[in-house]
């Protein structure tokens, strides 16, 4: 009886031991993936990465490319490469010389060169598969760093890629919806809100974009219908002019640089880009249909300098300013952050 009661008290201890190293077993493994949990991204999160990387590499914004696959994939972005879509954002300039000799010593003549501004013409320029994604077309453009040849990429605007890719009006009015809500950063992890006050301006404020021009033409929309096109979208900025407007000069909204100086720029005509940054946040200034330009991509501007004067390029019914303003990559009514004096 007593051997039998020590095989059960040693039976109990045994159950006991292997129940409590199970316990133990258990909570290192609750543990292990929960710490891991946090240095381990989702799928979301490697999505939402990988698109901020691919717009980078493409030198758009990660909102344009997100809501331009958003809106073409219908909200599907499961099985969607960031990187292939990129490739619908670059257009790529290139020359080819060929070396001539000479009595003197030689010199590089120009044998050709043309603008490539879709992704099948960049792939068949390369000899690439078609589906090729940034990464690719960019690894095989390294093969032609040689003197022989000149190759640049640049990026390509969301509206002349929409135009070029046939969308709908319904697809447009989309597009504009998600670029204007601040639903992106959301969908995206931030947040979206404007400040209160700006630290770096007066009073809190921008300046106006036109000293000798007040009159507002057309105001920020979340829809109308465009003047030339006759589609109904969404205007994106605000439109300034008055008595004699063409050739008025165009002022900087505020300190800043000036990361793109557009002379061709389809729709929008003449423009130029200005980041302001401010705090931990970034403002980016457009202006367009201008006439003339009077600074060069990478210069450092002070708020009130003119920096070209209004024209009336690109698609408009007359000189005018249209003035666009993004706050960390979602665009705003511009009128609630400029004061004409």
């Amino acid at each position: 009886m007593k051997a039998r009661r020590k095989r059960y008290r040693n039976r109990n201890k045994k159950w006991g031991k292997m129940l409590l190293m199970t316990g133990i077993a258990v909570f290192i493994i609750f543990i292990l993936f929960n710490f891991l949990g946090r240095f381990i991204p989702s799928e979301e999160e490697k999505k939402a990465e990988d698109y901020k990387k691919a717009a980078e590499m493409a030198g758009c914004t990660w909102q344009e490319l997100v809501t331009y696959d958003t809106v073409r994939y219908e909200n599907n972005l499961k099985n969607v490469n960031p990187y292939l879509s990129a490739v619908d954002f670059v257009k790529m300039y290139y020359e080819i010389y060929n070396y001539v000799e000479t009595e003197n010593g030689g010199y590089w003549a120009l044998v050709s060169g043309g603008t490539l501004s879709d992704s099948s013409s960049i792939w068949s320029w390369f000899g690439l598969d078609s589906g090729s994604d940034l990464n690719a077309v960019l690894k095989a453009s390294k093969k032609y760093q040689k003197p022989e040849f000149v190759i640049r990429f640049s990026p390509k605007e969301l509206n002349d890629l929409i135009i070029e890719k046939g969308f709908s009006e319904k697809q447009i009015q989309w597009l504009d919806r998600l670029m204007t809500s601040g639903s992106l950063d959301e969908m995206m992890g931030s947040s979206y809100a404007l400040p209160d006050y700006i630290e770096s301006a007066e009073q809190g404020y921008f300046a106006w974009p036109t000293p000798a021009l007040h009159v507002i033409t057309s105001k920020f929309a979340s829809a109308r219908k465009h003047p030339v096109f006759g589609i109904t979208r969404a205007h994106n900025g605000v439109d300034i002019s008055g008595d004699n407007a063409e050739g008025s000069p165009v002022v900087a909204i505020d300190n800043g640089v000036v990361i793109s100086v557009d002379l061709n720029g389809g729709e929008r005509g003449i423009n130029i880009k200005v980041q302001h940054n401010i705090g931990n946040d970034i403002w980016i200034s457009r202006y367009q249909h201008l006439s003339t330009v009077q600074v060069a991509e990478g210069q450092s501007v002070t708020k009130n300098t003119t920096i070209g004067t209004v024209g009336n390029t690109g698609v408009g019914t007359g000189p005018h300013l249209h003035l666009e303003l993004t706050y960390n990559g979602v665009l705003i009514d511009p009128l609630l952050l400029i004061v004409d004096k």
